[in-house]
């Protein structure tokens, strides 16, 4: 029996039929063809930045990857942002997410909860500061890392570290004489905080 409110769509249903319902106004419709298995990999990727849990779980995904690999480089970056936004986003799409040309990806990906150890340490080393001060906030640095970051050219990666509760003395320390009055304070304020 279906839920309340839940669509199925005949199995039967081809590419182009599902394509014409993705237009549907139809919320749940267009739920519906986002895991439906004979959706194209075209409208998988429109769809991902409005529904992406059920593009995922979508059961022809593996084979679309394994059929074009670069499927997914097509879609737009709404859709890879949405993807990248699930708690239970694949690595493959993380790993996608850290080649790709556009910083707003790193950002996004620099805050996702499952990182690997190799993928917190390419992006502690990311060219842009936005991404460096995304992973100074992040509960699960190693202490070279987060020295680093402590030490690093941009004061807004500074001001970051600054404002964690878990930050070492020596880091501490160091912040309290930064070059940025924004970085002091911050240092400041979480000593005064921490008496």
């Amino acid at each position: 029996m279906n839920e309340p409110g839940h669509v199925s769509l005949p199995s039967r249903l081809t590419a182009l039929e599902l394509a014409n319902l993705s237009l549907s106004q139809e919320t749940q419709i267009r739920i519906a063809v986002a895991g439906h298995p004979n959706t194209a990999p075209f409208i998988l990727g429109t769809l991902a930045a409005e529904f992406p849990a059920e593009v995922l779980s979508n059961p022809a995904l593996p084979l679309l990857r394994l059929a074009d690999p670069l499927m997914t480089h097509r879609w737009p970056d709404a859709a890879l942002l949405a993807l990248l936004r699930q708690p239970d986003a694949p690595d493959w799409i993380r790993k996608q997410a850290l080649a790709h040309r556009k910083t707003e990806l790193q950002v996004t990906l620099a805050s996702h909860a499952h990182l690997t150890a190799d993928e917190v340490s390419v992006l502690a080393k990311h060219p842009s500061w936005l991404v460096r001060a995304r992973i100074a906030t992040r509960d699960d640095l190693s202490q070279t890392i987060l020295e680093r970051l402590a030490g690093d050219l941009h004061y807004g990666v500074r001001l970051a570290v600054a404002s964690r509760v878990n930050l070492p003395a020596s880091s501490f320390q160091h912040l309290l004489t930064d070059t940025s009055r924004f970085v002091r304070q911050e240092a400041r304020r979480r000593t005064q905080g921490a008496t």
